[in-house]
C-alpha cells in the first residue's frame, strides 16, 4: 500500500502534538481535529495550532521521524510526506533538511506552496527541491479565496521549471470547487496527480483530459466529509471514477486532523463505497503508478 497525500503538519502523533502544545503553552481541546461537516476554511484553520508547535528544527526532525514509523506501522510501504516548509522558518533549506533528518523507510517529501502565495514563494520552493533526492514534488495546498492576487496562473512558470528538473507535480483542485481549476492544473501546470478533485465528473472535458493525461487522483474521502464536501463517505464518487478508468489512489489527507489511517481510509471506501477486489486493486495499481520519480534530469 502506498500513501501519496499525507500532511505532516495534519499528521503528528496525538501524544506528541498534545506534549508539544503544553510545553508551548497552547491550549488544544481534547477532541481537537476535525469534524464532520466543517467547511474547508474551518479546517484550514486548525492548522494554526499544529504549525506553531513545529518551529525547532529538531522537533521537525522529530514528528516527521513519528510520523514515517506510524505510517509505516500502519502497513504503508512508501509514503510521500507533505508540507510547507516556509511557514515553519524563513530558512527554508534549514526547514526542508530537518524534515529529511526524519524520513525512515526509503519515504520521502513534497513542498507546498499555498494558493494565493507570491510565485516568487513556489518558485523557490522548486530550487529547493532541485538539491534533495529526498524530495520528490511540489504542491499548491489550501483554497484559493477571491481576495488573492495570484491564482494558478500565475505558477506556471514555477511548474515548468519543475518539470525540466523532473520534480513531481501536483496540486490541491476542486475541493467543492469548480472542475474548471482541474483543466487549469493539468493545462496550465503540467499536474501529474491532483488532490481531491470532488467535483471531477461535473465537466466531460475535465474527464477525458485527465485520463487522456493519465492524471492520478489523491482521493481523501474522509478529509472530503469533515469539510462538508461530502454528508457521508458512501456519497464519494470513487468507485464511479474506477468505472470511467480514472486512476485514483486512496489517502489518508490528514491522521491527526481526521483521526484515521490510510489501512483505516481504504477499508472505509473499500466498505461504504462498495468497491469489488479488483476496484480496490485499481486504487493499488494507480498509487504505484502515480509515486513520484526521485531522478534528476540537468538542464
Amino acid at each position: 500500500m502506498y500513501e501519496l497525500h499525507l500532511h505532516i503538519d495534519g499528521s503528528i502523533r496525538r501524544s506528541t502534538f498534545f506534549e508539544l502544545a503544553k510545553k508551548n503553552n497552547i491550549i488544544v481541546p481534547n477532541d481537537f481535529g476535525f469534524r464532520k461537516g466543517m467547511n474547508l476554511r474551518e479546517a484550514l484553520s486548525m492548522f494554526e495550532k499544529t504549525i506553531s508547535v513545529m518551529k525547532q528544527m529538531d522537533i521537525i526532525t522529530r514528528i516527521t521521524s513519528e510520523i514515517c514509523d506510524d505510517v509505516r506501522g500502519g502497513g504503508v510501504i512508501y509514503a510521500e510526506l507533505r508540507y510547507a516548509p516556509q511557514l515553519h522558518s524563513d530558512n527554508i533549506d534549514e526547514v526542508v533538511k530537518a524534515a529529511i533528518a526524519g524520513l525512515k523507510h526509503n519515504f520521502k517529501l513534497i513542498l507546498c506552496g499555498l494558493y494565493g502565495q507570491n510565485p516568487k514563494v513556489i518558485e523557490g520552493l522548486v530550487e529547493v527541491a532541485k538539491k534533495y533526492k529526498d524530495v520528490v514534488g511540489i504542491d499548491i495546498a489550501g483554497g484559493p479565496r477571491i481576495t488573492d492576487k495570484w491564482g494558478l496562473h500565475h505558477y506556471a512558470d514555477a511548474y515548468q521549471e519543475a518539470k525540466k528538473y523532473n520534480i513531481g507535480r501536483t496540486v490541491h483542485v476542486s475541493e467543492g470547487r469548480s472542475p474548471q481549476e482541474i483543466i487549469d492544473a493539468i493545462l496550465l501546470l503540467d499536474a501529474q496527480r491532483l488532490g481531491h478533485a470532488c467535483t471531477l465528473l461535473e465537466d466531460e472535458g475535465a474527464v477525458e483530459l485527465v485520463k487522456d493525461k493519465r492524471v492520478v487522483i489523491e482521493a481523501c474521502p474522509t478529509s472530503n466529509v469533515h469539510t462538508g464536501i461530502y454528508q457521508s463517505i458512501s456519497e464519494h464518487p470513487i468507485k464511479k471514477w474506477i468505472e470511467n478508468k480514472i486512476s485514483v489512489a486512496v489517502c489518508a489527507d490528514n491522521t491527526l486532523m481526521s483521526n484515521v489511517t490510510t489501512s483505516q481510509e481504504m477499508s472505509n471506501v473499500r466498505k461504504y463505497c462498495k468497491l469489488t477486489s479488483q476496484q480496490i486493486s485499481w486504487c493499488y495499481n494507480s498509487a504505484t503508478i502515480g509515486r513520484f520519480n526521485e531522478k534528476r534530469i540537468t538542464r
